[in-house]
């Protein structure tokens, strides 16, 4: 588990990463257990199926010093949630042997369209993710390219998304596999631990009206006991999006942030992991960001700076 934000500001983006690694494992709850007896007709003859599904894959144990933040080029960084390792490298390492690859340090990298970098990026993370597959399922995985791009003046943002592979239902021609999409629009990306913030920045709809919806429809459907045309009709009203369309934007924007300087943007970064990190002692859930954390910012003239978190420092063991 992790927590990743970039913010855009007037002259670069600030970017945040955690460096907490947390291993999964599956658990059964006592109460769990115990609730099922409870229900169970038969006490003594319990089937394995059953039995089994009852364990749930929760968070077990962290560990720290995890990199998630790096430099890609002089204006570019990369920051991932998800899976530690593809194919028995880390991710970090898979990213720098991509930037020597794709020769990021060579000024005509900076000329390049970002689209076109991206799909080169992209290209080279999928021959990793084939080669994984042959042998290991793997974790849905996200990656935030933040980049100020010198042809047009402008910070921009991407998520790259690597979806879950099973390697015995795996097809590496999936033209989903892996894909990128911008959102410099929303002006702060962030991914993993990320539910309370993104409910905080942008309402609590956005994410979840598609589930909404759903429901709501076979709700009606089910009471209704619609059929043929009408249930057609009701589906085709509930999904249209518009009649719902401004609750939802209203909601998403009801915090509107004005235009940034670089060290404002670098202030809310810190701050939003903050929340995160602060919030999680008091839910159920073993802490699962934190550690070092590690800040960087992308300057329009400068480039790729480190602010905190990247240097070693005294041990505090003697």
């Amino acid at each position: 588990m992790t927590f990743i934000a970039s913010v855009i500001a007037k002259e670069g983006v600030a970017i945040v990463a955690d460096s907490f690694g947390t291993t999964l494992e599956h658990s059964l709850n006592e109460k769990t257990f115990l609730d099922y007896i409870a229900e169970a007709d038969d006490k003594t003859n319990i089937p394995i199926q059953e039995l089994i599904e009852l364990f749930e894959k929760k968070p077990s144990y962290t560990r720290n010093y995890v990199d998630k933040l790096f430099r890609f080029s002089k204006y570019s960084a990369i920051t991932f949630t998800g899976a530690v390792y593809i194919n028995g490298k880390e991710i970090k390492e898979i990213v720098k042997s991509i930037s020597t690859t794709m020769d990021t340090d060579n000024d005509a990298h900076n000329a390049k369209e970002l689209e076109a970098v991206l799909t080169e990026f992209c290209d080279l993370l999928k021959v990793e993710v084939i080669e994984h597959a042959k042998t290991r399922n793997l974790t849905p995985t996200d990656l935030i390219f933040s980049n100020f791009n010198l042809s047009t003046n402008k910070p921009q943002i991407y998520v790259i998304k690597i979806n879950a592979v099973d390697k015995d239902n795996f097809d590496p021609e999936a033209e989903d596999l892996i894909t990128f999409a911008e959102q410099s629009h929303l002006g702060i990306v962030t991914d993993g631990q990320n539910n309370f913030v993104e409910r905080l920045i942008f309402g609590s709809l956005v994410d979840k009206i598609g589930t909404v919806k759903n429901e709501l429809i076979d709700h009606v459907i089910e009471v209704l006991a619609l059929e043929g045309e009408q249930r057609d009709k009701l589906i085709e009203s509930i999904q249209d999006f518009e009649f719902l369309k401004k609750t939802v934007v209203d909601d998403m924007f009801s915090i509107k942030f004005r235009e940034l300087s670089l060290q404002e943007a670098l202030d809310l970064a810190a701050l939003l992991i903050k929340i995160v990190m602060d919030i999680q002692v008091y839910t159920e859930k073993i802490p699962t960001v934190g550690g070092l954390i590690r800040l960087a910012v992308i300057h329009e003239e400068r480039g790729f700076e480190w602010i905190s978190g990247h240097k070693l420092v005294p041990s505090n063991i003697i």
